[in-house]
């Protein structure tokens, strides 16, 4: 974690700068520009995140039942965004979205440290997407309030997962995002990320419920 600070508040001022111009400027950006923007802005959260709180999260058995806890309120929050989507049926096309890949038997051979790193990764992809999807709806006056919400809880989640795996991962590698032209892309694919987004949840939870029952 301290390698992660120390990288992290190495020309973060600037890059905090640089986030604010880019917010003042949201409406201009090409679509060429959606990569630097977004890992621009996620620099800038995760700065003020890590400056503004405090490193008391505890690890271990009670550090699981944190996170659990915490991604039984992210399911919550999840399900109230999904409530009214009336697209049940329709052709999902985000292949960059985390895999969902999971079968009960997997519960049986979990592991601390890899379910974590995965947990990790995903949820660095959820928030890059979400990102992707705050900036199309800024740009198309569209209220972005609930997408931040979202992308900020995330956010904070992903700090907390780090602190228990205890050391930096490799770095992520953040796909090209299509274009989102209309109005009606943009709402299928936050539709898609939610949908995702709720049972990457549900499988989670209930990872780390075995895990934290077999801590001592």
């Amino acid at each position: 974690m301290g390698k992660e600070c120390t990288s992290v508040h190495s020309g973060m001022r600037t890059l905090v700068h640089a986030g604010r111009l880019s917010g003042n400027n949201s409406a201009m950006l090409s679509p060429d520009s959606t990569f630097p923007f977004i890992v621009v802005m996620t620099c800038v959260e995760l700065f003020t995140f890590i400056t503004a709180r405090p490193n008391n999260i505890p690890q271990g058995k009670k550090g699981l039942q944190m996170l659990y806890q915490d991604m039984r309120t992210l399911l919550k929050l999840v399900s109230q965004e999904r409530h009214g989507n009336e697209m049940k049926d329709f052709e999902q096309s985000l292949t960059s979205l985390p895999s969902l890949n999971y079968k009960t038997e997997d519960l049986k051979s979990l592991e601390v440290s890899s379910t974590l790193g995965q947990l990790y990764s995903g949820l660095k992809s959820f928030k890059f997407h979400l990102d992707w999807i705050q900036q199309k709806q800024e740009e198309m006056g569209s209220d972005y309030y609930k997408t931040k919400k979202l992308a900020h809880r995330i956010q904070v989640i992903s700090h907390m997962v780090l602190i228990q795996i205890g050391t930096t991962p490799s770095e992520l590698v953040y796909p090209s995002l299509s274009p989102l032209n209309t109005a009606w892309n943009l709402y299928q694919a936050n539709v898609e990320i939610l949908d995702k987004l709720y049972f990457f949840c549900n499988w989670y939870i209930r990872a780390l419920g075995v895990l934290k029952h077999r801590q001592q």
